[in-house]
């Protein structure tokens, strides 16, 4: 997989994610929460694209 790292730089911000949005939550900072969620958001989704670039191996189908 060419875009390893990357994709791991990905959910690795993704679990930081989590852990601010628990933080928030015990605050009730409903504002921080809707941000954080969108930052996760975006950050699966560009996971997901890199996944989408890789090429398919044999056998693979890709149903994305």
């Amino acid at each position: 997989m060419k875009n390893r790292e990357i994709i791991m730089r990905r959910m690795e911000r993704v679990e930081g994610g989590i852990e601010k949005l628990q933080l928030a939550l015990r605050q009730g900072n409903w504002t921080l929460v809707d941000e954080i969620i969108q930052d996760m958001r975006d950050n699966i989704n560009d996971a997901k694209a890199f996944v989408q670039q890789e090429p398919l191996g044999p056998g693979e189908i890709n149903n994305f």
